[in-house]
């Protein structure tokens, strides 16, 4: 009986990467960040909606304390930034001080700092 066992086949990250998006069966969407600010800024519901989206989503231990079934009530554009929002660690490239630093300017837009 000859065995022939074959060793693991490296698979490099962007590969990875690659698999699992066709894996889960959607493209990935890169944030537009002066969009989301500039929607955010803009208030109201979206805007109210998008920024504890990021928030919730950048701080894996703050609640989303809305309902995913209002998302009906964002337009297109909207939607596009929270889906984007929901995959930003997914996101080749992606570099946390830039996530803080969205963060923050979110904070200060909401606590009426940035206008």
């Amino acid at each position: 009986m000859n065995l022939h066992i074959e060793s693991p086949r490296k698979i490099n990250l962007d590969e990875l990467l690659a698999r699992q998006d066709s894996e889960r069966g959607f493209d990935l969407i890169p944030l537009d960040r002066d969009l989301l600010l500039k929607r955010i800024k803009d208030g109201g519901y979206s805007g109210e909606y998008l920024a504890a989206a990021f928030i919730s989503n950048y701080r894996t231990n703050q609640p989303f304390n809305d309902s995913l079934g209002k998302l009906i009530k964002l337009d297109a554009e909207a939607f596009r930034l929270f889906h984007s929002i929901l995959h930003i660690r997914f996101i080749p490239g992606w570099n946390d001080q830039e996530l803080y630093d969205i963060e923050q300017e979110i904070k200060a837009i909401v606590a009426g700092g940035a206008k």
